[in-house]
């Protein structure tokens, strides 16, 4: 008997078919879901311009974008890599603030509390571009940002609002998003449901991922003039119910809420042209169990609740001034202090807490950045930023059977568990840009970017009955990130593309790894993290060609080699060569579609780590898609992903938990997977 949740999904792609016979108003439909950027190394994704795929988690979203992976442990929380670089190696804000997860083990990532649809565009920044976004960066940025006040100065109702479901994974899920201005006051409310069963790979076996997802906020400010105004926010995620093939928990409950303020003026004149102050708050709470959502332990007594809470509030000051008229200084200060508390319990015992996963850890940071643009001619640009920063992590001591306390760790790691880690970071960039002729451009950039060991890296600890199975390292240094890229970009008869090349050479990379012997009196088979020295390096292509009336080409290709300079071995986790080719027709008012994503087998691996256990095999996936115009301001939108329904699995994706899975593998993607999506403007 076919689930409710089965008909829904049926239901809603029946009526979606059937309401292309009531089409009018018909009007030109935009296809592009992704262009090439005007500034190198930065891609740019409308979320409502998204014509492959429903999106049901902001992470994987990002896999949109020419260089950048996606790790998968579930359907949500799916984890951005970009150029190699994952987790704190990348600055993910989201409009304009931070949020980290409550997971150590990153069950929810900072993009999984992102109300993915109600953002006006995701700003993606591939390796150091800016020194505006806080300390590190490494890897790149990713900007998850809003438009509401330049949108504010029409007056009246504006909005869109959207459903969606597919044969696999998700039942359905909804957005709304609309705001009323009277030109210079206007309130903007948006809200998101998401509910997904757990999906089929391309063999018909089923992969524990569901999750329902509950999101809404309200934005309300007031248009000073044309350049300044003040504006709040709020927000609130609701995640629940939440399965992880990948892990040896799921998650009942992860909640979000957050709190943002901003005044802004950018026409002030004088020796300070403009200033932007920006606050933020997030708070998260988290509870992973290994009972409640899967089959539980033979005996109660190894039961184990995992709850957690963060806090993240930081501010922002950015000052503007032009000396002259080909000069733009940005300049300020920021702030950011996290704190992180998660504990470990049997559920018929709360009061005793088994051992500590995050001791009450503060990371606490404090900068100050200048970054100016410089016209030299009217062909060649030049952009130079440096920043300055106060970084400290300090935990609880006084906590029992915390890093710091407990009787199974050695006493050298408890001692420096006692003591506050404080250091200054230095961090630049210096960019160059020429123009060789009206339609090619050539580039380069150097940066040095500084990295802090995040609260997970210092200081988790997961003990066993029989030992350490997982522990941080306090007296980590800082990673240092020294990077290169050089590049070319054109245009020319229909023809727009770009290339470059990049490398980065890392003192202290931060390595998670397995012990075997390196910390004595701790399991040969426990995890820990240590530094070494490393080098990425890499290339990546993309390209669109417009070749015919309506039609244009399109492709990407992408690269990244990592190394463990130390040891003389690869670095886990790291894509193969993987990239895209496909085509698409627009015509007056419909569109179709078709593409190929593939990935080589990645045998370069670090099955000593830990989290690479086998060489994963090359794939190659073709989806469809269309579109047609209902109504100028309603789009449907179908399509088919996987249609061959073929087996493959991303080789960044987490390793199955044995209860669910062979642990040597990696969790399969989708199998084939019907979808239907309905967009309205109002």
């Amino acid at each position: 008997m076919p689930s409710p949740h089965h008909a829904f999904r049926l239901s809603l792609i029946a009526a979606a078919v059937m309401g292309v016979a009531h089409a009018d108003e018909l009007a030109p439909l935009k296809v592009q879901a992704e262009a090439l950027a005007e500034t190198p190394n930065t891609a740019v994704i409308a979320p409502a311009d998204i014509d492959t795929r429903p999106v049901l988690d902001a992470g994987e979203a990002l896999r949109e974008v020419p260089g950048v992976s996606a790790s998968r442990m579930s359907q949500h929380g799916v984890d951005p890599i970009i150029r190699g670089q994952s987790a704190t190696q990348l600055n993910v804000l989201l409009d304009g603030g931070y949020v980290h997860g409550g997971c150590p083990n990153r069950m929810d990532t900072p993009s999984s509390f992102a109300t993915f649809e109600t953002y006006d565009r995701v700003i993606v920044e591939k390796g150091v571009q800016s020194v505006q976004h806080g300390m590190g960066g490494s890897g790149g940025s990713v900007l998850y940002e809003r438009d509401t006040a330049a949108k504010a100065a029409t007056p009246g109702l504006q909005g869109h609002a959207g459903v969606a479901a597919s044969s696999n994974g998700l039942n359905g899920a909804t957005y709304i998003d609309g705001m009323y201005s009277n030109g210079k006051a206007y309130l903007r409310a948006f809200g998101e449901y998401s509910d997904a069963d757990n999906y089929e790979d391309g063999d018909g076996r089923e992969v524990p991922s569901a999750t329902t997802k509950t999101a809404g906020g309200v934005v309300a400010g007031y248009r000073i003039s044309e350049h300044s105004g003040i504006e709040g926010t709020l927000e609130a995620v609701r995640g629940k119910d939440t399965l992880y093939a990948g892990a040896d928990m799921d998650a009942p409950k992860d909640d979000m809420n957050a709190y943002r303020l901003k005044y802004w003026n950018q026409d002030m004149g004088g020796a300070i042209d403009g200033v932007k102050v920006e606050a933020w708050r997030s708070d998260v709470e988290h509870l992973m169990d290994n009972h409640s959502l899967r089959t539980p332990p033979a005996m109660t007594t190894m039961y184990r609740d995992a709850p957690s809470e963060v806090s993240t509030q930081g501010a922002r000051l950015t000052l503007t001034s032009k000396p002259v008229a080909a000069l733009k200084l940005d300049y300020g200060l920021d702030m950011q202090d996290v704190n992180r508390e998660g504990w470990v319990m049997n559920p018929a015992t709360p009061a005793s807490t088994l051992f500590w996963l995050w001791p009450e850890a503060e990371m606490r940071s404090v900068g100050g950045f200048v970054e100016g643009l410089y016209g030299l001619s009217a062909t060649s640009r030049v952009k130079a930023g440096l920043r300055v920063d106060s970084a400290t992590a300090r935990m609880n001591e006084a906590l029992a059977n915390s890093i710091a306390t407990h009787a199974l760790v050695p006493a050298s790691i408890k001692a420096a568990a006692r003591e506050d880690q404080d250091n200054t970071a230095i961090g630049g960039l210096l960019r160059y840009e020429h123009d060789l002729s009206k339609n090619l451009t050539a580039f380069t950039g150097l940066s040095r970017s500084v990295r802090q060991p995040d609260a997970t890296e210092r200081y988790v600890l997961k003990a066993a009955p029989t030992g350490i199975t997982w522990l941080g390292n306090p007296s980590l240094d800082p990673e240092v990130h020294h990077q290169l890229d050089v590049g070319l970009s054109g245009k020319a008869r229909g023809i727009t593309w770009e290339a470059v090349m990049f490398y980065d050479d890392v003192s202290d990379y931060v390595l998670r790894d397995i012990n075997n012997g390196k910390v004595a009196g701790v399991a040969n088979s426990a995890t820990l993290y240590r530094n070494v020295d490393a080098t990425l390096f890499g290339a990546e292509l993309s390209g669109q060609w417009m070749f015919a009336p309506g039609w244009h080409a399109h492709g990407a290709l992408a690269y990244v080699n990592a190394q463990n300079d130390t040891d003389g071995r690869s670095i886990a986790q790291i894509p193969p060569l993987n990239g895209r080719i496909g085509a698409d027709y627009t015509g007056s008012n419909w569109h179709a579609g078709g593409r190929v994503r593939f990935a080589a087998q990645q045998h370069e691996i670090d099955t000593a780590s830990g989290l690479d256990t086998t060489q994963t095999p090359e794939y190659a996936v073709l989806d469809l898609y269309g579109g047609y115009d209902l109504t100028r301001k309603t789009r449907l939108k179908l399509g088919v992903d996987n249609l061959f329904d073929r087996l493959y699995a991303e080789h960044v994706n987490r390793a199955y938990a044995g209860v669910f899975g062979d642990p040597s593998q990696r969790i399969q993607e989708p199998g084939r997977t019907v979808w239907a999506r309905l967009d309205t403007q109002f």
